[in-house]
């Protein structure tokens, strides 16, 4: 009986022990990291699909609301259109429409788009199994509205430079690629209720790698302990562990060796979301015209110090706030100089 007592007593202690250490852990985090991070994400950032959060009023440029099937989003006029052809947008998996960029360059005279991938009318409610042919709404929107409509540029950034690799290889038309924190592979989709590919085609799924199968070590490290003790998530180590417990991840990769379009490839190396410099050297092994501009100090999202705070978790996107800021200037003048090459 002694030892049953001291056994129980043992374990409570343990227990009381731990919750104490993860209570503290968990106050330790909550303050350093309690200015993290003051980004000054626009209004619309707090529901990305509600389309009347978007600032419409731009000087110089009308902007007006597509809906036309499965092309949901902004187009972008310049009053002074002073360059050829258009810049199609698309965002990551938070399900903007890349606004920002499109509105920059369209200041800039370009004449653009900012389009959802998912979460409207007619398209995938989740980061999930979204039909590649979506696209071909676009092309034919461009080819009855838009006399100037060559060439196109596509640009896509983390998820939607995935979206937008996948649709180089499919649609001929798009002349150029610009891909920011890009992906070499197909990753699963973010909807864990309908788990699946991220993308589809002709009805059928696009072969993926599937990060549920990354080790568990991985997971428990860099997942349920952050979020236990609320420090920064990391998801990189998960994505690569992924490709690397994949025994046919090359089979996974998307397939643009015979890509005509011009490729230009921007990637942080301090990137903690996914290893966007490694992957877009294996995107390059495949097409070797495409062109890297990879930024020391710099994450995900050129952005911050390197964690976003959400409330309720802490995700590490990686960089320093000078790297950056950096990044986020110098590739800016990178996009700016492949565009006026491209778009005379």
């Amino acid at each position: 009986m002694k030892k049953i007592k001291k056994i129980f007593f043992g374990i409570v202690s343990v227990v009381i022990i731990l919750v104490v250490l993860v209570f503290s852990l968990r106050m330790y985090n909550d303050y350093k990291y309690k200015d993290t991070n003051a980004l000054n994400f626009p209004e619309y950032y707090k529901d990305v699909t509600n389309i009347s959060l978007y600032p419409t009023d731009i000087d110089g440029v009308d902007v007006t609301y597509v809906d036309e099937g499965r092309m949901q989003g902004f187009r972008f006029l310049p009053k002074e259109k002073s360059h050829k052809g258009l810049v199609v947008c698309f965002g990551g998996s938070e399900g903007s429409p890349n606004f920002e960029n499109a509105k920059i360059l369209a200041k800039e005279g370009y004449e653009t788009f900012a389009l959802f991938m998912f979460g409207m009318k007619n398209q995938a409610q989740t980061l999930t199994k979204i039909p590649l042919e979506q696209f071909e709404d676009v092309i034919n929107y461009i080819n009855k509205n838009i006399k100037d409509n060559k060439p196109i540029s596509v640009l896509g950034a983390s998820k939607g430079a995935e979206y937008a690799l996948n649709l180089a290889y499919k649609y001929p038309e798009i002349d150029n690629l610009i891909l920011i924190s890009p992906s070499s592979y197909n990753f699963a989709g973010l909807d864990f209720n309908d788990y699946g590919s991220s993308w589809t085609y002709k009805e059928e799924q696009l072969p993926y790698i599937d990060i549920k199968q990354s080790s568990f070590s991985s997971f428990l490290k860099n997942i349920i302990v952050p979020t236990i003790i609320k420090s920064p998530i990391s998801y990189k180590e998960t994505y690569e562990s992924a490709i690397e417990q994949d025994s046919s991840s090359q089979e996974k990769l998307i397939p643009i060796k015979n890509v005509k379009a011009n490729i230009l490839l921007i990637a942080g190396e301090d990137d903690l979301m996914w290893d966007s410099l490694a992957m877009a050297k294996k995107i390059k092994d495949q097409n070797p015209h495409a062109k890297i501009y990879s930024y020391k100090g710099a994450g995900h999202i050129f952005a911050g110090n390197g964690v976003l705070n959400l409330g309720r978790i802490r995700i590490a996107t990686g960089g320093t706030i000078e790297g950056n800021d950096k990044a986020k200037s110098e590739s800016r003048k990178t996009i700016d100089a492949f565009l006026k090459e491209n778009h005379k």
